[in-house]
């Protein structure tokens, strides 16, 4: 790459600041966690049934003091129909708009507050206007002439702090109607320093003509209101709530979920605070450089500071720290910055870990806000994840454009992304663990070491964004970029709307232990009895390990991972290598502006392209060596379905991975630049056509003799090829690309410790003639109709009942354990009143109805009469129909009491009948014998209710019958 000459520069309106997303995000943070801090206070203090709203889940069986495993939850998993049921019946959903009604609030609130901070500003200073203090109007000529020259559409009005002795100004208000306040000392300044003064009043134009004016206040407006609004009554209800929960039975599950309540608002504070912080430093520097290239005297930021570069290392990292919370950056860094802006440029660490941490808590708080005032749906978690995701990227992502624009810029090295990423990762693991996701009643999740996927999420998404802003800042052909800024952000964005949508579900669900790899192939062995355990290894590797993390076939997962290599691959379609970067309008005749150097080529397609091909070639053999393999022990032909042809897929699918991470990692030894983009085209081009492959070998699985598996004779049969290879696409896309990042992670973890990181730039070859250039274009475009119709079908065959392969993995249920005494007690109270007293005595008036028609009988002499005791029969009937779609009794001693009743009642109901219908007196009888033993085992669980509740510290459960 060609060098720029030394101490070159660029113009800091080359490239978007990307401030204003940065404002935007906070915004929707604020905004979105106002509705979920709210909704739970709302939700803490409503209490429909008598157990704070968790009345159907006591009577389930859930007992939250056993963590947040599947032991506390079995019996809502096991009966979830049930469950549903009972809410249905007892709680009510909120209306739509109640999910509106707090961010409506705090909008409404920051709307009054925006246009009322000018008016309490003004009055709080005790201003005054310009014409007290500028009789002859000398400074209100200054002021226009001021304005004219940072090009402002009109004159900001101007008051003067006759009480600040600073040599400073401020300006509030909005963008269109501005307010400069000049200091008393900046008025004395102007007669002795009037280059001073000049500088100050550009300093503040440039605010307004940059739009900070409104983006600062609007967010004042917004914290002030979600303050007031959301979360001092946030703090009063955990101030009030906990201490009353002591002496409850839950505390000890509680303790977490409460510390975890406090310290949201104050991670809430500390992050909007800084990130506010971090914004207004970075927009004091853009207004530093505007005024000094309107004209201002750059000796006007000579003022005197204590510098912390001397001292100890300790007193050096507080000073640093101390500067994390100032609105205005040091007078030494705001100098330095006048002479070289890189640090405008540059991808510093706070601003990434504020901004995947902000991410993570919108999403979380997003998915659970709507999954409170609604019924969640197949778009909840990918609409929440969409509004995560376009704020994370318009801030992280366009940061790293912007960071390597300038490096190509300016002939520097371009960043790799990697330590922006692990900053981004760490952010978003912080802001998942202050949120009640994964850890409820217990302090960690089930699964710490999950959290390591959000950090490398983060470290994929900063070094895909980076590789290809560079790729495709070299290559654009137009003056103007914002086609490729918008491309690759769009394509990064389509990446963290996926992440986050899996997250949300089965990234929660791995770490907080609901995902259990054992019990989904005890399912597998379960599907395929027989000699599965013989193949057990093959069966965890192919249908647990490979899709199991990977959001299997789910269109989003899917098209992200279309993204990752088709948007850098159509990079190289470009003809055109030698674009220069124009001049901004408005610069004045000293700017600097460095041309962009001759772009460095992308490496040739050729060589990805044959490292594919080659791989391709290598799938093709080792599939072949699996047919080999199945055949040496293939079954009758009665019997190759089921196992043995699952075993076939799970053998190609794994052959096709596994070449394909090879040949990526083999291209990405080969690459000296992008290598993780060259990675993912090399293995997805591998695997797809590994994938032809396995579909022509098995349209012909029975023409060659040795590679025979599923057939017996030779056929050309691709109509029954397809729907296998239909099966394994999804798993081999997603699958392939994570392998592919092992591949790069391996092989940069290796160069670096070879010192081969560091090796000289390789001079850039040719791009190639016209004749060369028709080549790429049609093999890049056969690639994207082969990936996009790959993926496309992929897409479409989610959840399909003719896969074989379990889309979603599930927890092993274990025994349902007693629970302490409180909590029995608690169980079985809503137990009863949630269904099971309904029951008894329903029961109760169907035994008492049968007596009576006993009675009748005898008084006729002992004639029984169908059309009596039929109907009687029949409520017997409908009670257990009732009995077995309810939670059975939530006691161990209980429960088996509770189904040797049901049992009793279900057999005299039926005897009942029959009897009448055969005529058969003895069956008679022995239904009533079936009854009478049945309200004997009901006579034994009321009395064990009543012990379960006395030895809780309730009350026994009188008039059950």
């Amino acid at each position: 790459m060609a060098t720029a000459e030394p101490g070159a520069r660029i113009d800091e309106r080359a490239i978007s600041a990307g401030t204003t997303m940065r404002f935007a995000l906070l915004v929707i943070l604020l905004l979105v966690s106002s509705g979920s801090m709210m909704s739970a206070v709302a939700g803490a203090n409503d209490n429909p049934d008598g157990f704070a709203g968790f009345g159907c889940q006591f009577a389930a069986g859930v007992d939250p003091t056993q963590g947040d495993g599947a032991v506390g939850y079995a019996g809502a998993i096991i009966h979830h129909d049930a469950l549903q049921a009972c809410l249905d019946r007892y709680t009510t959903a909120p209306p739509w708009w109640a999910d509106l009604v707090w961010p409506g609030l705090v909008l409404v609130a920051a709307g009054v507050l925006f246009w009322l901070l000018p008016v309490w500003k003004a009055r709080r200073r005790r201003v005054v206007a310009l014409a007290t203090v500028d009789p002859d109007g000398g400074i209100r000529r200054a002021v226009a002439d001021l304005a004219a020259t940072a090009g402002l559409a009109q004159v900001p009005r101007v008051v003067i702090d006759p009480a600040a002795a600073s040599a400073s100004a401020v300006v509030f208000g909005r963008t269109r109607r501005p307010t400069v306040c000049l200091h008393a000392g900046l008025l004395a300044r102007r007669s002795r320093d009037p280059e001073g003064f000049r500088a100050v009043l550009l300093h503040e134009f440039a605010h307004i003509r940059n739009g900070d004016v409104t983006l600062t206040y609007v967010t004042v407006a917004v914290w002030r209101a979600f303050v007031l609004l959301v979360l001092l009554p946030y703090l009063v209800w955990c101030a009030a709530v906990i201490p009353s929960s002591l002496q409850d039975p839950l505390w000890t599950a509680e303790q977490p979920f409460a510390a975890r309540a406090f310290v949201l608002p104050v991670f809430m504070i500390v992050l909007v605070y800084l990130a506010r912080s971090d914004v207004l430093r970075s927009r004091e520097v853009y207004a530093d450089l505007a005024a000094v290239r309107w004209g201002a005297d750059p000796r006007g930021w000579a003022v005197t500071t204590a510098a912390p570069a001397g001292g100890s290392r300790g007193r050096r990292l507080l000073a640093s720290f101390v500067e994390l919370w100032r609105t205005h950056p040091r007078w030494d860094l705001r100098r330095d910055a006048l002479t070289d802006p890189a640090a405008l440029f540059g991808v510093q660490a706070l601003p990434m870990f504020l901004t995947g941490a902000a991410a993570a808590m919108i999403s979380a708080q997003a998915t659970h806000y709507v999954a409170a005032g609604a019924p969640t749906s197949s778009w909840t978690h990918p609409a929440t994840a969409l509004l995560a995701a376009v704020a994370a990227t318009g801030v992280a992502g366009i940061a790293l454009w912007r960071a390597v624009a300038h490096a190509v810029l300016t002939g520097r090295r371009v960043p790799s992304g990697v330590r922006a990423g692990l900053w981004l990762g760490a952010g978003m693991a912080a802001g998942v663990l202050d949120m009640n996701e994964f850890a409820v009643a217990e302090w960690l999740p089930a699964r710490p070491q999950v959290l390591l996927l959000v950090v490398c999420a983060g470290v994929v998404f900063a070094g895909w964004t980076t590789q290809c802003a560079h790729l495709w800042f070299t290559v654009w052909p137009g003056r103007s970029r914002l086609p490729a800024v918008l491309l690759v952000m769009a394509a990064a964005c389509l990446l963290l709307t996926a992440w986050f949508s899996w997250w949300q579900s089965g990234g929660v669900d791995l770490a907080s232990g609901w995902i259990s790899t054992e019990a989904e192939l005890r399912t597998l062995e379960r599907i395929f009895p027989g000699p599965a355990a013989d193949h057990g290894t093959m069966l965890y590797v192919s249908a647990v390990v490979l899709p199991g993390l990977t959001g299997l076939q789910r269109p989003l997962v899917l098209a992200a991972v279309a993204a990752l290599w088709l948007v850098p691959l159509l990079a190289w379609t470009t003809g055109s290598v030698t674009a220069r970067r124009r001049r901004p309008a408005g610069g004045a005749a000293g700017d600097v502006v460095v041309p962009e150097p001759p772009s460095t080529a992308p490496p040739p397609l050729r060589r990805a392209l044959l490292s594919a091909a080659l791989g391709g070639v290598v799938c093709w053999l080792a599939i072949a060596v699996t047919k080999a393999y199945l055949h040496t022990w293939q079954p009758p032909r009665g019997q190759r379905g089921g196992l043995y042809t699952f075993l076939s897929q799970a053998w190609a699918m794994v052959a096709v991975v596994t070449v394909a991470t090879v040949a990526a990692g083999v291209a990405c030894a080969w690459a000296r630049r992008y290598p993780l983009l060259v990675a993912l085209i090399t293995a997805e081009a591998t695997a797809l056509a590994g994938l032809a492959g396995h579909f022509v070998l098995l349209s012909a699985d029975g023409c060659v003799p040795p590679l025979r598996t599923l057939a017996s004779r030779c056929y050309w049969l691709p109509t029954g090829a397809w729907p296998l290879v239909r099966m394994v696409l999804g798993p081999v896309l997603v699958s392939t690309a994570i392998g592919a990042l092992v591949a790069v992670a391996a092989v940069s973890a290796i160069r670096r410790l070879r010192r081969a990181g560091a090796a000289h730039p390789v001079p850039a070859p040719p791009h190639g003639d016209g004749r060369g250039r028709l080549a790429r274009r049609v093999a890049v475009s056969v690639l994207c109709a082969a990936a996009v119709g790959a993926t496309t079908v992929a897409a479409g065959y989610e959840n399909r009942s003719t896969s074989q392969i379990p889309g979603r993995y599930h927890v092993a249920l274990p025994a349902q354990v007693a629970a302490p005494a409180p909590i029995a007690a608690m169980q079985v109270s809503a137990w009863l009143k949630f269904g099971g007293r309904d029951l008894i005595l329903r029961y109760a008036a169907a035994d008492a109805a049968l007596s009576r028609a006993l009675l009748q009988a005898a008084d006729a002499h002992g004639r029984i009469e169908s059309s009596v005791f039929k109907p009687v029969c029949a409520k017997f009937g409908r009670i257990i129909q009732d009995a077995t779609r309810y939670f059975p009794v939530p006691d161990p001693q209980a429960a088996p009491l509770w189904r040797t009743f049901t049992d009793r009642t279900r057999s005299g109901s039926r005897g009942c009948a029959l009897a009448f219908d055969e005529g058969d007196s003895r069956r008679f009888m022995a239904s009533l014998q079936q009854f009478h033993e049945a309200d004997t085992t009901l006579r034994s669980i009321q009395v064990r209710l009543d012990e379960v509740r006395l030895a809780g510290g309730g009350p026994p459960a009188t008039g059950a019958r």
